[in-house]
């Protein structure tokens, strides 16, 4: 079975699916944006939630996202938007699949370089994730199945 890497935004959600190989790489499995509807957020938030729904019913076993991390300063709009609509995704989910939920400076941890380092690496891509063209913005999706392979 596959794993499901999330990362949301204010607006959207990051869905990447691949499975970890023995080999240390990953083979992407699917790559893909849901974007939440424009008008009422209330609405948007329920339209989203049975697409999560509908996209995680089957093939799935794990379902990894990007955490949120307390920052520094007061939250602006677009941060608890995010916060929002994170709750929304992980609500949906399937109750027979695993959740697991990291932040990106946890799993820097015990590597030579920071996450953000080796997502603006083509050749790290390329070798651990078989020449599959990864846009910029799921590749941190992508990342959180590899470093749960390693673990």
């Amino acid at each position: 079975m596959a794993s499901v890497a999330a990362v949301v935004s204010s607006s959207s959600i990051i869905l990447v699916e691949g499975e970890y190989n023995a080999d240390g790489t990953v083979t992407i499995i699917k790559d893909e944006t849901l974007n939440i509807e424009s008008g009422d957020r209330h609405k948007a938030y329920a339209i989203m939630a049975t697409r999560i729904r509908d996209r995680l019913t089957s093939d799935v076993d794990t379902v990894l996202v990007k955490a949120s991390s307390g920052g520094q300063f007061a939250a602006k709009t677009v941060v608890l938007h995010a916060a929002e609509l994170r709750g929304v995704f992980l609500s949906a989910i399937p109750t027979h699949v695993e959740v697991v939920q990291k932040q990106i400076k946890t799993v820097s941890r015990g590597r030579s370089r920071k996450v953000d380092e080796y997502v603006k690496d083509d050749d790290y891509f390329d070798e651990k994730f078989g020449g599959v063209n990864l846009r910029k913005g799921s590749r941190e999706a992508a990342f959180l199945i590899l470093n749960e392979g390693d673990e």
